[in-house]
């Protein structure tokens, strides 16, 4: 806690300076044209603010423009400022419109302010440009960020499970440092990553560079006709972010801080020592081999003479933490505004070594260069530091090796006189790995400059520059001192021998250069509206191996909006990518949508005004998008230092491609307090991009492999959401939900329709038309062969079959079990994806609840999770089964069990088949909250809300493995509850 606690002294300290230094400069600017009056003639201005009722407005910041020089309104809205010469003034309060008048020829200016009716919730940005909602005609969604906010999130990506239609994020682990899970939005249509785009003020950058708290908007792009704006880069969606910048007359220092404790969920409980060797010996017994205990042994193990060791608890050393601190000191004048953002996280493992921490900086500012110039300069900057166990170095391994130990064996000698006198097993122990293993430190740097240049030709026609550069750096160092082992007599076995060493991995540089032209203005009286964006980009990636990628860029859109009732967008993008052979590095990106208010029309008059109706809009979308989302050069030959060739090159590798249409529908009644979304969609992908096809051997190459364009994939899909608020004096709530699912298939295989693809590398992943693109293709079963004299009378059957073991089914009926009797089994995509959340507020208090779900998905219970052995493909003989296949396993005596028999060494029972697949369908609290916020401590403290916040602690599922949203293996990281308290307060 040392760290957390000077992080935030200092940072009070340098805002409480600030403060001071700021109020120093407004009585300065104030008080400055009754001491420089030889400078030039001054004249006295003053007037009065008032709103549109008529009603005055105190404490308006006043602001002569291009300095900081300026004063605000009294109680009563009156304000006078001493200028030199003409100058203009500009008008600013929270709520309101800026306001910007010259003082040329007059003395006494009286204000009227129009509240700004576009809230930011009805500004959306789409790409390059912004739009108001009720213009659009595409599929674009906007994150709740006041949820997000008020959430202890660790990594940005948690943010997206179950909170926005059509976006999936399954959650594997909790390991400090990592990538909570993936995110798909609308379902997986590409062999290749499948993460969708992630834009930040206008740079491609992840998800977890951003702090949460740092963030004004997250709009997501999800239709074609939003996404192919980005029309390279589109085809797996899009999420724009942008990043808090200052507000004119306004200063202020925001702090969010929490401390959370996390407990793991659901640990693996594995059979005892009693346990472990009487299951040993059925499996041997069932397998016709010796006995490998006695019953003295087990009776020992029973009365605990025996180890009875759970390697889980000896490897958890301590409860697990996080806690995290953001604050960020904003304000303006007439030159400009800032905002400069610091964010400080740390994670502590479940023991001493494990955990990361994260220091980060963001300073975003906007400067008035000139009258009509503005230039908007943004850095960021992070450190972050992992730690991890030498021996186990990507922090699931010591996990995996504590399933693999069994409970006979002990961590240490008993009765010796040698200090940490650790038992290896096989050179195994995990305690010892922890203790004595070494560490492997890994830090990462990265750095972006972002410089927007905004030229107002008019008033309605702007140029815009942006130049933005991003450095990616890492290294890792490890060290291991000398450690010397025994065995039980006190002789030395082995030695783990002094290790220090680092790396400097490969860093990426990323450059990019744009230019835009962009034009937005109210036509025919205020009755239409134009948006239109015309630019080009390019960009430049260069890495420290020698690999550079290069991409260009040109596009254009159009958004107008006639008589606020008939909506049309229509884009059209070419891009070119150095991925690609040359001849074939170009793509156009074409869309349109169309948009109808259908509560615009007069005939729906009489039901908007009395608010039975109060939005109805429909939208019909088409568009192209690409995907180039592969590494470089794939397209070229690759031969080996034995001249034989190990990649044949395609002179025809091109785009992925992808055709996208959506049908939507949005509206409100009863004066908005009922909201609903709905979308359909559909998405045909074609020319899909397969980097690691298999290729007849024509050289003496035993490897050979070509990247191609191959196949087609559809999906198809349908979301709804909705949302009712309402209040009732002091009490006010909103209750929402969403429903989603998402289908796809294989339309083509290979070249023709009737093709099958089998994997390279596996053979439980197989194409043809009609099959989902992620699938499990297996053997399907008739439960299991009960005796000997079934065994034999059964002629497709897998060689040395025992009693317990699987009966799989002869698909074909030749009586020979191989490959062609496989089948489709299961789709592994997560299917009615639902959540549900309660927001109420009470006076000062509000409680918010978030719960999240998926509704039918297929998990398949491999590794330890499912089998009583590890599978290592030799052996196999290593690890204790989990208790609840023990409890579930067949035996003569129980012929109907859910698990064949238990076995050692290698078994069939281990092919892929409907027997290992099981229901991971669930519902999870997500998040739920208690806060209570005090408008104001003191006159600099306000706004200071205190909450308790509980994030997973509780699921509903009839998984069998440990994790619902992750299939199972042979151990992990697990999953944590977290439970936090926090708090938030505006300083100053």
């Amino acid at each position: 806690m040392s760290k957390f606690n000077v992080f935030i002294v200092f940072f009070v300290l340098c805002s409480w300076l600030l403060c001071e230094n700021a109020k120093g400069a407004r009585k300065e600017a104030v008080t400055l044209h009754s001491s420089e009056v030889d400078v030039e003639q001054q004249k006295r201005v003053y007037g009065m603010v008032t709103d549109q009722r008529g009603e005055t407005l105190p404490y308006v910041t006043v602001l002569i423009k291009g300095t900081n020089i300026g004063t605000t309104t009294d109680e009563n809205g009156i304000y006078e400022i001493n200028v030199n010469g003409d100058v203009t003034l500009i008008f600013s309060y929270m709520g309101f419109k800026d306001y910007e008048v010259t003082t040329a020829g007059k003395t006494k200016i009286d204000v009227i302010l129009l509240e700004d009716n576009v809230r930011l919730e009805e500004v959306v940005v789409t790409g390059y440009n912004t739009v108001e909602r009720r213009h659009l005609a595409s599929s674009i969604e906007s994150v709740d960020m006041e949820r997000v906010v008020s959430r202890p999130i660790v990594k940005l990506e948690e943010a997206f499970a179950g909170t926005v239609p059509g976006v999936t994020m399954l959650q594997g682990s909790n390991l400090p440092g990592s990538v909570p899970g993936s995110i798909s939005i609308r379902g997986i249509s590409t062999l290749q990553n499948a993460a969708p785009l992630v834009i930040v003020d206008g740079m491609e950058q992840p998800l977890t560079d951003v702090d949460p708290n740092q963030i004004k908007s997250i709009n997501i792009l999800k239709d074609a006709a939003a996404a192919s704006m980005y029309g390279s880069r589109g085809a797996n969606g899009v999420i724009i972010i942008e990043t808090n910048r200052g507000t004119t007359g306004q200063f202020r220092v925001n702090v969010n801080s929490w401390f959370a404790i996390q407990n793991p969920l659901n640990l693996p409980k594995f059979v005892n020592s009693a346990d472990f060797m009487k299951l040993r010996n059925e499996a041997h017994t069932l397998q016709g081999q010796p006995l490998l205990y006695t019953d003295l042994d087990i009776s020992q193990a029973e009365e605990g003479v025996t180890p009875n060791t759970d390697w889980m608890k000896e490897i958890i050393e301590r409860q697990a933490t996080a806690y995290n601190t953001t604050a960020s000191i904003s304000g303006g004048g007439g030159v400009g505004t800032f905002n400069l953002m610091l964010g400080y996280i740390e994670e502590n493992g479940m023991n001493k070594i494990e955990g990361s921490d994260k220091f980060s900086a963001r300073f975003n500012t906007n400067i008035n260069i000139a009258d009509r110039f503005i230039l908007l300069a943004d850095f960021y900057a992070h450190r972050l530091k992992v730690d991890r166990l030498r021996r186990n170095n990507d922090g699931h391994g010591l996990y995996q090796i504590a399933w693999r130990m069994n409970p006979t064996q002990g961590v240490f000698y008993k009765d010796t006189d040698i200090p940490n006198h650790y038992i290896l097993h096989n050179d195994m122990n995990p305690v010892a790995f922890i203790d004595k293993g070494g560490t492997w430190n890994y830090m990462y740097d990265k750095s972006t400059i972002n410089l927007r240049p905004r030229y107002y030709i008019t008033d309605d026609l702007n140029f815009e520059g942006n130049v933005s550069y991003m450095i990616d750096k890492s290294a890792s160092k490890w060290r291991r001192l000398t450690h010397k082992f025994f065995d039980g007599d006190g002789k030395p076995v082995t030695t783990w021998g002094n290790d220090i060493g680092a790396e400097q991995n490969v860093s990426q540089s990323q450059l990019t250069g744009r230019a835009l032209l962009n034009f937005e203005k109210e036509l025919r009286g205020g009755k239409d509206k134009l948006y239109a964006v015309g630019g080009t980009e390019v960009m430049s990636y260069i890495f420290t191996d020698y690999r550079e990628i290069t991409k260009a860029s040109f596009f254009s859109k159009l958004n107008y909006s006639f008589d606020d009732r008939y909506l049309l967008e229509a884009t059209a993008r070419t891009d070119g990518s150095s991925k690609f052979a040359p001849g074939r590095q170009w793509g156009f990106f074409p869309s349109v949508s169309f948009g109808w208010n259908a509560h615009n029309e007069a005939f729906m008059r009489p039901l908007k005004e009395s608010g039975a109706i109060s939005n109805l809009k429909i939208r019909a979308s088409w568009g192209r998008i690409g995907n180039e989302n592969v590494d470089p050069y794939l397209w070229q030959e690759v031969v080996n230092t034995w001249g034989w060739t190990m990649r044949v090159p395609n002179p025809d590798f091109t785009w992925e491609k992808q055709n996208q249409g959506n049908l939507g529908l949005d509206f409100g009644v009863l004066n908005n307090r009922l909201t609903v979304t709905a979308d359909i969609y559909k998405k045909h992908s074609f020319d899909l991009i397969y980097s690691d096809f298999p290729v007849p051997p024509l050289t003496g190459s035993y490897y050979l492999t070509s990247s191609v364009n191959i196949g087609e994939v559809e999906n198809k899909g349908w979301e709804i959401s909705a949302k009712w608020t309402d209040q009732l004096d002091e009490f006010s709530y909103s209750i929402g939900g969403m429903l989603f699912d998402n289908r796809n298939q294989v339309l083509k295989a290979g070249y023709n329709t009737t093709d099958t693809l089998i994997f390279k590398g596996t053979n439980d992943r197989i194409w043809y038309r009609g099959i989902p693109i992620n699938n499990y293709y297996g053997y399907r079963t008739d439960g299991y062969f009960q005796n000997q004299e079934e065994i034999d009378a059964t002629a497709a059957k897998f060689p040395n079959t025992l009693p317990g073991d699987i009966k799989y089914v002869d698909q074909n009926g030749d009586g020979i079990l191989n490959d062609e009797d496989r089948a489709y089994l299961g789709d592994t995509a997560p299917h009615f994806n639902y959540s549900v959340t309660l927001d109420m507020r009470y006076k000062n208090w509000d409680f918010s609840l978030l719960g999240q779900g998926v509704g039918k998905r297929v998990g398949r219970l491999g590794g330890q999770e499912g089998y009583p052995v590890f599978v290592d493909g030799g052996s196999n003989n290593l690890g204790a089964p989990r208790q609840y296949y023990a409890d579930n396993r067949w035996t003569p005596e129980t012929p109907n069990s859910r698990f064949p028999r238990v076995w050692t060494g290698s078994s069939t029972n281990t092919y892929l088949s409907d027997v290992w697949l099981s229901d991971a369908s669930f519902f999870r609290i997500k998040s739920l909250q208690l806060g209570y916020t005090m408008p104001k401590v003191r006159n600099n403290i306000r706004n200071l809300r205190i909450y308790f916040n509980a994030q997973d602690f509780l699921t509903f599922t009839n998984w069998e493995g440990l994790e619902p949203e992750r299939d199972g293996g042979n151990g992990a990281y697990p999953r944590m509850a977290t439970y936090s308290v926090g708090f938030q307060v505006t300083l100053f």
